[in-house]
């Protein structure tokens, strides 16, 4: 076990930047970084894997502003890519391997430049960039910054690019020292969830652990007891699955300490069942979207709100949909949507929100996902928050069903721990239970029984429910 140094961080490494990783190198150099089951690696030794690849990528002759696709998956190899195709100017699009065949329909918007290919750089030189992403790639090189292109939307249609500059994303990170605590990486190093918070573990001196290859309950308990985890940044989905598995009952998981969770609605009854079953750890609600990066919360029990005190974030809220400034805006899309980012430095999120008496933005849920029954509109995140505070509701998911008469009504698939076996039954209990809590036609009018509810590949719950 290699034992934290103290440190002396100079001036230049007070936030996150491509060059600070050198400094950090240097100052941190016999500090462990990252730990997986054949052993640990060091601050020193980092620092020599992204020189190694700064030097392969300028031996290439990468341009600035050229794009270099690399591994998303979570591994230090990953982030030594990252870091050392952005010192030569590069714009880097980390994907994990299930994605790679979504680079074809980038084509159509932009030039791929490279691939990494087993740790080696390979021209690719194929498609062609709109004018709109020819602007924006401009713009980025008259900076004279890096870039990273994150991409959402690949399963579901045209690809939204999103283009950050990627100085301008990592000054939102501090350096800090601190306790080098054990935090283990589960979202894809190609989301910006699982990028933020691997950053954010660099920062601050923490010690990345490997996650399992695959991110079962039993694999995740596994590693988290044997590595003695003591950070565990997660979806709420994915935290409810480790509940439904005793994950808790069956490993120790007396490490952790601090579970940051995000990217999703957290249910209040979630919440209270995570707490009775691990009264020691401190959970923590993080927010940011893939166009402005993390976004400063409020600590609260009336879900989440924003706060208002970091400078160069502000908030407003139009027709009920939340607008964010943020420092680490991104410059726009490459795939020609404009739509959202407006000339004032403002992106419109999607969320659907309401400013509180005291000035207070509290986020409600998705625009997108909300259900419309006869005129009235309905978010399934609230529905669900009502649903798993009954006892013997394990798992839910709420969408919407079409309604000849109403145009929509609402969905819902119900883990179910009772012993009753038909949905009537089940939702006649539902209703009972809910209707003093929720508004008439919030109500599910559709139920269906299922063993479990599917997520995403970022491990969020999937919103495409088909009844």
């Amino acid at each position: 076990m290699i034992v934290a140094q103290p440190t002396n961080i100079s001036e230049k490494a007070r936030h996150l930047t491509v060059e600070s990783i050198r400094v950090l190198a240097r100052t941190r150099a016999g500090c462990e970084l990252w730990r997986d089951d054949a052993g640990a690696l060091v601050w020193l030794q980092f620092g020599a894997a992204v020189e190694a690849v700064r030097r392969q990528c300028a031996e290439a002759r990468i341009a600035p502003g050229e794009i270099v696709v690399t591994s998303g998956e979570p591994t230090i190899e990953s982030l030594a890519w990252i870091f050392g195709a952005a010192a030569v100017g590069a714009v880097v699009a980390p994907l994990r391997r299930e994605r790679l065949g979504e680079v074809q329909a980038w084509k159509e918007f932009v030039e791929i430049g490279w691939n990494v290919w087993d740790g080696k750089i390979v021209r690719v030189g194929e498609g062609t960039h709109s004018k709109m992403a020819a602007d924006l790639l401009g713009e980025l090189r008259a900076r004279n910054h890096p870039g990273l292109i994150l991409a959402t939307g690949g399963t579901t249609g045209t690809p939204k690019l999103v283009l950050h500059d990627l100085t301008a994303l990592l000054a939102t990170v501090p350096v800090k020292e601190g306790p080098a605590r054990r935090t283990l990486p589960l979202m894809r190093f190609d989301h910006i969830g699982g990028l933020d918070m691997a950053w954010r573990a660099l920062a601050g001196q923490q010690v990345l652990i490997a996650p399992p290859h695959e991110l079962t309950p039993e694999m995740v308990g596994a590693t988290i007891e044997r590595h003695q985890v003591e950070v565990l940044p997660a979806t709420p989905s994915f935290l409810n699955l480790l509940l439904l598995a005793g994950i808790h009952r069956t490993h120790d998981l007396s490490s952790l300490k601090v579970v940051p969770y995000g990217a999703e609605p957290m249910p209040a009854g979630l919440l209270s069942r995570l707490r009775e079953a691990l009264p020691n750890v401190e959970f923590v609600q993080r927010f940011g979207t893939s166009e402005t990066g993390a976004l400063p919360v409020r600590e609260s029990g009336a879900g989440l709100l924003l706060r208002d005190d970091r400078p160069g974030f502000a908030w407003k809220v139009e027709d009920e949909e939340l607008w964010v400034r943020s420092p680490a805006r991104a410059l726009g899309y490459l795939s020609g949507n404009f739509s959202g980012f407006d000339s004032a430095g403002w992106f419109r999120t999607g969320d659907v929100a309401e400013q509180l008496p005291d000035g207070t933005i509290r986020v409600l849920g998705r625009r997108q996902e909300m259900i419309n029954v006869g005129g009235e509109k309905v978010l399934p995140s609230e529905v669900e928050s009502v649903l798993l505070t009954h006892p013997l509701v394990a798992d839910c998911r709420v969408g919407a069903a079409s309604s000849a008469v109403l145009g929509q009504v609402v969905a819902a698939e119900i883990v179910w721990r009772g012993l009753e076996v038909d949905a009537v039954s089940v939702k006649r209990l539902l209703h009972a239970f809910a209707s003093g809590l929720l508004a008439r036609h919030k109500l599910p009018t559709v139920v269906r029984l299922v063993s479990a509810v599917t997520t995403t590949r970022n491990m969020k719950k999937n919103r495409n429910l088909s009844v």
